[in-house]
């Protein structure tokens, strides 16, 4: 029973400890979830030991460099001219995300000659904000030998120095590192170049992709204080040339038989591009024509369409050709590079497509301008009518107005400087309303005027007859203005007749003397 009891306790020690292990594991392994690294690269450059030193953070936050111990020689600088000392910050890590995820490392390079001649090495301590832990490295690097022993004899040889380099695209931009081989002798300062072009049409069309111009370039000098260089450029998010060369000279345009990078090119299997070890330097591609034609559509108020095009943005550097579509009608307008030109589409032509290559497929359309003159309205009315005329200044399209009184509404087409009228019978309505078709503006509302129509005298349109009518009642007297004017007449003749009753007397008493 003792032995049993044992070997319970036993077997219970056991399984403890292997939970207590298991724990310090499990609480130990996040540890890893910060560390920084370091790498280094010898070269021999003008007789010196030359030394570059690739310090990488793998966490999103920067560390600070502490507990450094550097090899004799000169400061390590980086490629910002800071030099690494206690305190340095290293540059966080990135993280992409998208198809597939990944950690782009936060990186500085470090370019130190030294003293040494055998080998030489660099520890650190780095930390981060927040966390409590520490991440620690160190890096020997073995030296080139006898670099320095024969400087005066014979004559080093440039086109033996050896290099190695990186070349893609990343974050959409394109990016080179070029460091000198760790076993090479640099004869020289080599500038290297990485450029970017914009082209008329992709690569793999057929028929001329000349001239190129240069979209973005950067320069940089491997020297003996600088043994790796990084280079990045943008590219145009069209047809496109990225090219990776030893040299400082930027082409530009590059012409159809003009001069070319031929095997300065890094990656070239001859020449000095062969000097550099990695993949082929250089690129070619893009789906669309680097070109930036531009279409400003103007209305005229006569109803013409007139479409400005324009050659002259960012990339307007090859003549463009559009293509004008309307009714049955196609016609093409070139434009000359970094120019401007118009096509006026005609009244009544109706929609427009415009297209050129860099330029999707637009459809115009004419619509009034808000300055155009418009129609005049005046609303004449009687005791019978209701008539709203319209009046159409010149130089304006046809207007097509609708005009509704009471519960009708008629439609009336008034060409440029014409006059159309639209009649309905009168009713107890007192307005008349007219809106347009294409004219932006609220319907106009107008005022029928209030006309007396319960005498007769009132109706402008009426007419008075003067034929006697038959009738069964008894006749009444003729007044009023007939009375009057045969009243007059009688005195007329009375007084006719006094007058001859004296001239008559005169004679006969004259006549008696």
């Amino acid at each position: 029973m003792k032995l049993k009891s044992s070997l319970r306790r036993t077997a219970t020690l056991l399984a403890g400890a292997v939970v207590g292990l298991t724990g310090v594991v499990a609480i130990a392994a996040p540890a890893s979830a910060h560390s920084a690294a370091i790498k280094g690269v010898a070269a021999c450059a003008s007789g010196k030991n030359v030394v570059t030193w690739t310090i990488t953070n793998d966490w999103e936050t920067d560390a600070t460099l502490d507990d450094l111990v550097i090899p004799a020689g000169t400061t390590p600088v980086d490629t910002n001219g800071h030099e690494l000392t206690k305190g340095y910050l290293l540059p966080k890590a990135q993280k992409q995300y998208g198809k597939w995820s990944q950690t782009i490392l936060g990186k500085a390079v470090f370019t130190q000659t030294v003293d040494a001649k055998d080998s030489a090495t660099l520890s650190f301590t780095a930390k981060w904000p927040g966390w409590k832990g520490s991440s620690s490295d160190s890096e020997t690097v073995e030296l080139v030998k006898g670099c320095g022993e024969d400087n005066t004899g014979g004559e080093c040889d440039f086109n033996k120095t050896a290099f190695t380099h990186t070349f893609a695209l990343v974050d959409g931009k394109w990016k080179a590192t070029v460091t000198l081989d760790s076993k090479s002798r640099l004869c020289r300062e080599e500038p290297v170049t990485l450029v970017s072009y914009f082209t008329p049409q992709p690569n793999d069309l057929k028929g001329d992709n000349w001239p190129q111009y240069e979209y973005q370039s950067q320069t940089k000098t491997i020297s003996d204080k600088q043994g790796s260089v990084d280079l990045e450029v943008e590219a145009p998010d069209c047809n496109t040339q990225v090219d990776l060369f030893f040299g400082d000279k930027v082409i530009t345009p590059m012409e159809k038989n003009g001069a070319r990078y031929g095997t300065t090119k890094l990656g070239e299997s001859s020449g000095l591009g062969a000097r550099s070890k990695g993949p082929r330097a250089w690129y070619n591609g893009g789906t669309k024509a680097c070109t930036t034609p531009a279409v400003a559509p103007v209305s005229s108020c006569v109803g013409d369409l007139t479409l400005n095009l324009s050659n002259n943005g960012k990339f307007g550097k090859y003549d463009v050709t559009f293509t004008v579509k309307y009714g049955n009608e196609t016609k093409t307008v070139t434009v000359a590079a970094g120019k401007a030109d118009t096509l006026t589409v005609p009244a009544g032509a109706g929609d427009v497509k415009v297209s050129a290559p860099g330029l999707e497929e637009k459809t115009y359309s004419w619509s009034r301008p808000e300055n155009c003159a418009l129609p005049a309205v005046t609303v004449e009315n009687d005791c019978t009518n209701v008539t709203v005329v319209i009046d159409n200044p010149k130089d304006v399209t046809t207007a097509t107005a609708k005009v509704t009184y009471g519960d009708e509404t008629k439609t009336v087409t008034v060409k440029a400087g014409a006059e159309e009228k639209a009649t309905f019978k009168l009713t107890e309505a007192k307005f008349a309303t007219v809106s347009y078709d294409g004219i932006k503006m609220e319907p106009l509302k107008l005022a029928v005027k209030e006309i007396d129509c319960s005498t007769p005298s009132a109706t402008p349109s009426a007419s008075v007859s003067t034929t006697p009518v038959a009738s069964d009642e008894p006749s009444l007297p003729v007044t009023g203005a007939a009375a009057g004017s045969i009243a007059g007449i009688a005195i007329l003749l009375l007084g006719g007749g006094v007058a001859m009753f004296f001239i008559a007397r005169r004679r006969k008493t004259k006549f008696t003397a």
